[in-house]
């Protein structure tokens, strides 16, 4: 147990100890280990989490900003890191002499009041404090107070940068106080027991729980990148930070009362921690609209500007590889691509000609060992400007990274120079009738006659069969292993091979998928790729990149569909989205906030793939799977309402090139390919450990 929480918990738990008084006896014991010492950003921001899980309302925050600004009075920045000085920040007029709704009103000595647009900041002893009860707990006090003690000039920029801190650690603690609700009601599926088992076994516990996981994650990474923003000045920290005050907001209430209908009766009563976190949430939310957000919501920030969303690639290379796609990009059409459209052979070809079909195999194999980080930067990116290459850069990871890990020799020779080329066609043969996402329970056989395998069996909705040269087969080659998954193995089989017939099928996105039956198909054993009966590994060693790179397609669609959509409002503000405070701009505001909350998430996923985090990076993938489809289902919806019919069409004049009628036909497929959300929710449930 480090200092922080020894101290919460020795001075601060419910019920008996969270009160005003207990907030006054904690102040000095918190200065003493350095919590209002004028530290890093990330160290500050860390106390908050560990008060916000505590329920606990110090404003360690308050501290920090007013120890900033007050860099002219080094008497009371002494005093603050002494906890001689208990300041809190309150945004208004200096001349006012009332604070209403002061989170620990009772136990403060001093107010710095700061007007939200800059100028004459003062502080100003509390004279006396007037509770105001009611949801806080503690309550919030009406400050009334003295004359100012000190007077410092504060030009915009400071006021905006303290206001946006500020608003971030209202943020921070609420998030903080929803994780800790969320953590003690996954604790309490494990054991509590209704109808003869563990409640965390039920299909709804686990889908609520893996939900409100998904939620949280994003709100962190949102939180920790506004951090990393603010701590390194960057011009776009405001707009990162009303990022996560937004998710924030429209989250940590849904996340808290998800974790009561689990918690149950017992979390209802004030001998458990819930209902005073379910305050903490609700209360730290409520003050935001006290401290004004400095540039607007995130919508009004980004039609004022020419700026779009921060960049979060997770590493250098990732930044670097993008700007080159980019540049790339640009050469070529970034027109809406048809989904049913096959590659463009020159555009192929120039790609392979940068050597980026590939670029993470080893040396040995032909690549140059980059990181999956610059493998999905290029993804998103040809994504997002629509370049006609999905086939060929969807070959590098389903056959070309098996094949780099489990091929022979002779098997790599034959499939990675076509793969590095742009050349090799392939479908996906996983999915049956009657297995879907259960790949353990897949039913097409290949039984062993000699030196080859007899194939029977029937692949349902595979995309491009039609067309492709190849299948990447799973069938069974023992029915009877246990587990399931045990008997599987993989193949490469020809597409011309006699026995096999295909049945294409319209989807509603416009691709072509097609029912493949094999009947008595007769391949070589060379054909393939890894043990007999190791399919299941086969297919689990590059699952975490597949799903990465599905979820990327995805994203960078979306990205694309919210630029286009963001450009056709700027072209007419407040005709297209409303003036600031409406419904549409709102609607603007929370399609930023998911947008960016997937791309975090599938940067996370690629850093600790990187890091050989296998099981994080495993449950990350699967997060931002799940939230980009919902995105992209929900993006598309949503600017269909905002733009009208015109954003129905697919003709070229449509507003941005007919995308967003396609995204919204393609979401379907997005709730399905690579296992449906519920299936996924159901692998990130088990993976907090629920069953």
């Amino acid at each position: 147990m480090d200092e922080t929480t020894e101290l919460l918990t020795r001075q601060w738990h419910f019920p008996d100890l969270a009160d005003e008084a207990a907030l006054a006896r904690l102040w000095k014991p918190a200065a003493a280990l350095g919590w209002f010492d004028r530290g890093s950003l990330a160290g500050t921001v860390a106390l908050v989490r560990a008060t916000g899980a505590a329920a606990c309302p110090l404003p360690v925050m308050d501290g920090f900003v007013a120890a900033g600004l007050l860099t002219t009075a080094p008497e009371i920045v002494a005093g603050i890191a002494a906890g001689d000085v208990r300041i809190l920040v309150a945004a208004g007029d200096p001349a006012a002499g009332t604070v209403q709704f002061a989170e620990c009103g009772t136990a403060a000595s001093h107010v710095l009041v700061l007007p939200p647009a800059g100028g004459r900041a003062s502080v100003r002893p509390v004279e006396f404090a007037v509770p105001q009860p009611g949801l806080a707990q503690p309550a919030w006090s009406r400050l009334h107070l003295g004359g100012p003690e000190a007077v410092v000039d504060v030009d915009p920029e400071r006021a905006a940068q303290a206001l946006s801190l500020l608003r971030l650690g209202l943020a921070v603690r609420a998030t903080a106080a929803a994780r800790r609700s969320h953590e003690q009601s996954v604790a309490h599926a494990k054991v509590r027991r209704q109808f003869g088992r563990a409640i965390g076994g039920f299909g709804a516990v686990q889908q609520r729980t893996a939900t409100r996981e998904i939620e949280l994650v994003a709100g962190e990474l949102l939180i920790e990148d506004a951090v990393r923003r603010h701590a390194g000045d960057a011009p776009d920290r405001i707009l990162a930070t009303e990022l996560a005050v937004s998710h924030a907001a429209a989250v940590a209430p849904r996340i808290q009362i998800s974790a009561h209908q689990t918690l149950g009766a017992g979390g209802y009563f004030e001998g458990h921690d819930a209902p005073w976190l379910f305050r903490r949430v609700h209360a730290d939310i409520a003050l935001l609209p006290t401290c004004p957000a400095p540039r607007g919501t995130v919508a009004d920030i980004l039609i004022g500007s020419a700026t779009g969303l921060p960049a979060v690639d997770s590493t250098p290379q990732a930044a670097a590889m993008r700007e080159q796609a980019r540049s790339f990009c640009a050469e070529h059409r970034s027109r809406v691509r048809l989904l049913d459209e096959d590659d463009d052979p020159a555009v192929v070809a120039a790609m392979s000609a940068r050597e980026w079909f590939g670029m993470t195999w080893p040396a040995a194999d032909g690549g140059r060992g980059a990181g999956l980080t610059e493998q999905l930067a290029l993804q998103d990116e040809t994504a997002y400007h629509q370049l006609p290459v999905a086939n060929a850069m969807g070959a590098v990871s389903v056959v070309g990274a098996p094949v780099v890990k489990h091929g022979t020799a002779e098997q790599k020779e034959r499939y990675l120079p076509r793969i590095r080329d742009g050349r090799l066609t392939f479908c996906l043969g996983y999915s049956e009738p009657e297995a879907g996402s259960d790949l353990a329970s897949l039913t097409t056989t290949a039984v062993r006659d000699g030196d080859d395998w007899v194939i029977n069996g029937t692949k349902a909705w595979i995309g491009n069969a039609h067309t492709a040269e190849y299948i990447w087969l799973a069938v069974r080659t023992d029915v009877d292993a246990k587990p399931p998954m045990a008997g599987i193995s993989m193949f490469m089989v020809p597409m011309a091979s006699a026995g096999i017939r295909t049945e294409p099928h319209r989807a509603l996105s416009g691709q072509v998928c097609s029912t493949v039956t094999f009947d008595d198909v007769r391949v070589s054993d060379s054909a393939r790729i890894g043990p007999v009966n190791r399919g299941w590994q086969v297919i689990t060693d590059t699952l975490t990149s597949e799903r990465l790179l599905l979820a990327t397609e995805l994203a960078g669609m979306s990205r694309r569909q919210f630029d286009e959509l963001l450009a056709t409002v700027r072209a007419d503000p407040d005709g297209a989205a409303g003036p600031s405070g409406s419904d549409g701009r709102a609607r603007l505001s929370g399609m930023a906030v998911r947008v960016q909350a997937v791309n975090l998430l599938l940067a996370e996923a690629a850093a600790k793939a990187e890091s050989s985090a296998v099981h994080t990076a495993r449950l990350t993938s699967a997060m931002a799977g799940v939230l980009a489809a919902e995105v992209a289902e929900r993006l598309s919806r949503d600017a269909l309402e905002i733009l009208g019919p015109a954003a129905a069409l697919c003709a070229p004049d449509a507003p941005g090139g007919g995308i967003f009628e396609q995204g919204l036909r393609l979401s379907v497929l997005a709730f399905l390919g690579g296992g449906t959300n519920d299936v996924q929710r159901g692998l990130i449930a088990r993976g907090l450990g629920l069953s």
